[in-house]
């Protein structure tokens, strides 16, 4: 029974990934259609979105006490684990299960993920696992997807203490403060979503500027802003959209896909399905 149930895993791992990469493949048959009629669609991508795009983390998989010569000792292993429970009610798993078919029609050419010089700005005062895997046998839906910078790149100024240089933020702070002078259209938008969504204005404004069809967020207040404001003639007036996963992808006729068939992927180490992480 014991080597049934291992050949039956050794199936799992050997086949789940091509059934998974199948089952993307027929989630995006219409909107293939679509994106190869009307050509390929450009969306910004906000961090948000990257933050949870971690399907599946490293968990300690207890196996109880074991004696280890005359003592006792916790015993277990190390496995990958579902993030969410299937059909949770968890309003962002409702977005997830549009991440993988946006991101095969972006490796398939029909849309084009990007981020800017800003968003990656953003992710350097912040802990690098919350854009990206941080556990050794963690999933990612973005894992291997190059999100280029369309509008190039920037840094922020960095010295030694006594030099007294601005931390990032105050950076960040004075950059908008200049583009508000400088860019009327970008002033407009933060007058109308307010100085504290003044970054997210900046985002939407970069996603108009260079004609993306979209700014991809999971940023569910700044939403709630926008349709607060959505009579404003300059929200009404904006030449791009500003959408969440799940709204992209019933405007691109995607069905969702459950990110539970996803545990195999690049997987060669030990994967409970039949658990799920509790944070």
């Amino acid at each position: 029974m014991i080597n049934f149930s291992r050949y039956i895993e050794h199936l799992r791992f050997k086949y789940s990934p091509r059934i998974a990469s199948w089952l993307i493949y027929l989630s995006t048959y219409r909107a293939q259609f679509h994106l190869k009629a009307n050509g390929p669609s450009g969306v910004l991508v906000d961090n948000t979105v990257l933050a949870h795009a971690t399907t599946h983390k490293t968990a300690w998989v207890s196996m109880g006490q074991k004696l280890w010569g005359k003592h006792s000792i916790e015993t277990g292993y190390l496995a990958r684990i579902p993030a969410h429970p299937v059909n949770t009610k968890v309003r962002e798993y409702d977005e997830i299960v549009y991440l993988p078919g946006l991101i095969f029609l972006q490796k398939a050419g029909l849309l084009t993920l990007y981020s800017s010089a800003e968003l990656y700005n953003e992710q350097f005062y912040q802990p690098l696992g919350r854009f990206r895997r941080c556990g050794y046998f963690d999933y990612n839906l973005f894992e291997n997807v190059l999100l280029e910078s369309i509008d190039g790149h920037m840094f922020s100024c960095l010295g030694s203490s006594w030099m007294r240089p601005p931390g990032p933020r105050e950076q960040l702070h004075q950059l908008l403060k200049k583009m508000e002078a400088e860019d009327h259209e970008y002033a407009s938008l933060v007058a109308v979503l307010g100085k504290k969504n003044s970054q997210d204005a900046w985002h939407i404004r970069t996603a108009e500027k260079y004609k993306l069809f979209c700014f991809l967020t999971m940023d569910f207040k700044l939403i709630k802003t926008l349709n607060a404001q959505r009579n404003s003639p300059r929200i009404r007036s904006l030449k791009t959209s500003v959408m969440t996963p799940a709204m992209l992808g019933k405007r691109l006729r995607l069905f969702p896909i459950a990110p539970h068939i996803l545990s195999y992927n690049n997987a060669t180490f030990p994967v409970r399905n039949d658990f799920v992480c509790i944070d």
